[in-house]
């Protein structure tokens, strides 16, 4: 966990909960290790993500959630245990946040298959505000077909349930993960992989 903080130090110097990264760093091991027991004892508690809205190209914003510096770290430990078991189940042309995988090698691929084999049709899609409407009933279930590990699968309720803080306002969050999040790219994949990658395959 030590490692996850030094690595996520750079994304931000306040987490949305005010604590600083390098007041936190200041005694790392001892903050580190109550987190950690907390974890085991059930008293950890995710803080609501931080609502930022980011603007996009065709003058629409993009909703997109500051987890907390505490989150940060034990999703990033999380997301190292979920990536080393799903990285086996996810199909080969899948490239969207995965280690290794880029939008550009995704084209390359593409390239590839359309150069080399008979193509008919090209399916084109974007799933308009996909991170925003992810079903967390579905999720919980789709994530159930591989992770057995009750508290893993209660950490992931607590991020996704934890609500928004925007100017002051909690809003309870009953579908979508955060964009922003750490673990939230790749809880994405694993409702992509059940309700669409597998079908197209």
């Amino acid at each position: 966990m030590t490692e996850a903080f030094f690595n996520l130090k750079k994304t931000a110097a306040v987490g949305v909960d005010g604590v600083a990264w390098s007041e936190y760093e200041r005694d790392v091991e001892a903050n580190i290790a109550d987190l950690h027991d907390r974890i085991h004892r059930g008293a950890y508690r995710a803080k609501p993500s931080r609502r930022q809205w980011i603007p996009k190209p065709d003058g629409r914003q993009r909703p997109l959630g500051i987890a907390s510096l505490e989150d940060k770290i034990v999703q990033q430990a999380t997301l190292w245990v979920l990536q080393s078991i799903y990285e086996q189940d996810f199909l080969g042309f899948s490239y969207g946040f995965r280690p290794g995988r880029s939008p550009h090698d995704a084209l390359d691929a593409l390239s590839v298959a359309m150069t080399g084999k008979r193509v008919n049709w090209i399916l084109d899609a974007d799933i308009e505000g996909f991170f925003d409407a992810i079903d967390h009933a579905w999720l919980i279930k789709f994530l159930e077909h591989r992770i057995g590990d009750r508290r893993i699968l209660r950490l992931i309720r607590k991020w996704l349930r934890a609500g928004v803080n925007e100017e002051g306002q909690w809003s309870q969050t009953t579908v979508g993960a955060p964009q922003g999040a750490v673990i939230s790219p790749l809880l994405a994949n694993v409702f992509l992989h059940y309700v669409f990658e597998l079908w197209i395959e």
